[in-house]
């Protein structure tokens, strides 16, 4: 630990340096108050000054008020060597930012014993000052941590609504998506449309061209799903294998039947070769049409119902079509 004395008599700096050099403190020296707080400037550790109150120049209240008002202020700790004993003195000793008093003439025991002092509470101060140094950078780190925690939260998030093979939304976001646009055409009263999708003869495709190339077919016809109904609210997603789902919004049997003539016309002009389909050369779809206004004591899953079974009357009624439910 540094020990600053400061005393514009050399004499007493050089009886008050002996003794503290034995007590193991490295000693530092200034004959008065600019010269002390010049060295102060450069020392950015734990230090205890011993400080004449009556200096030429800056004394040794003057000193304390400079430190008091700055930075270095945190890591001192003042005792203040005087000949006062007034008790209006020792206030304003301790408003101007003395820590402890030492009554001249010093005697070693107390001047020991008060550097002792003086030492535990800068230690404790530093001590406490590092952890707390610690605890912000920790908290900084802990931040960053979260924000990249819910960054990639949110990433998987919206992973976990997206068909990974066809890149658009799957069924358990279609699931939240019907539950909430169900729940928006109870209040207003407005229809809700589902049209389900199936690849015609799909099994067949991948039996016939291999799946990697059968998982080629379903990005293209989900593409042109998703480039064919692009109005804002409404959803195409994969229901699983090779159905896929459009839903719409608002929107009643005459919109919906545009819309489902208009996805199986395109699918049918993009030629995607299957010589194994029965009804053409060709990839063709077939659709399911269900419309709904939703009332109370319904779901979402009695839509889903309805348009499976038009689904499933397309396909018997000879694939490549729409049937409305």
């Amino acid at each position: 630990m540094k020990v600053l004395i400061v005393d514009d008599e050399k004499m007493v700096l050089n009886i008050l340096a002996t003794l503290i050099k034995e007590w193991d403190y490295e000693v530092i020296l200034a004959i008065n108050g600019e010269e002390a707080w010049e060295l102060l400037q450069e020392i950015d550790e734990p230090l205890i000054l011993l400080v004449d109150w009556i200096m030429s120049g800056m004394d040794g209240l003057e000193l304390c008020k400079k430190i008091k008002k700055s930075e270095k202020s945190v890591n001192t700790h003042v005792i203040m060597l005087t000949a006062k004993s007034d008790i209006e003195d020792l206030v304003s000793g301790f408003n101007a930012g003395a820590d402890d008093f030492l009554t001249k003439p010093v005697d070693p025991r107390e001047l020991s014993s008060r550097l002792s002092v003086g030492r535990r509470i800068l230690k404790y101060q530093y001590d406490l000052e590092q952890r707390n140094s610690v605890l912000q950078a920790t908290t900084k780190i802990m931040e960053n941590v979260m924000v990249e925690l819910n960054a990639a939260n949110e990433k998987l998030r919206v992973l976990s609504m997206v068909d990974e093979l066809t890149g658009v939304p799957n069924r358990r976001c279609l699931e939240d998506y019907l539950a909430r646009e169900w729940g928006y055409g109870l209040r207003n009263k407005d229809p809700l449309t589902v049209i389900m999708i199936d690849v015609d003869f799909f099994k067949l495709y991948n039996d016939t061209y291999g799946h990697q190339i059968g998982d080629q077919c379903l990005r293209k016809v989900a593409g042109i799903l998703n480039d064919t109904v692009t109005r804002s609210g409404d959803l195409i997603a994969r229901y699983g294998g090779e159905e896929f789902v459009v839903a719409l919004r608002n929107t009643s049997n005459v919109g919906a039947k545009k819309v489902a003539e208009c996805l199986r016309q395109r699918v049918e002009d993009m030629r995607i070769q299957h010589t194994a389909s029965t009804i053409g050369p060709y990839v063709t779809i077939s659709l399911g049409i269900a419309t709904l206004i939703p009332e109370p004591m319904t779901s979402h899953k009695g839509l889903i119902e309805k348009a499976d079974r038009a689904l499933y009357q397309a396909k018997n009624n000879g694939r490549n079509q729409w049937v409305v439910d």
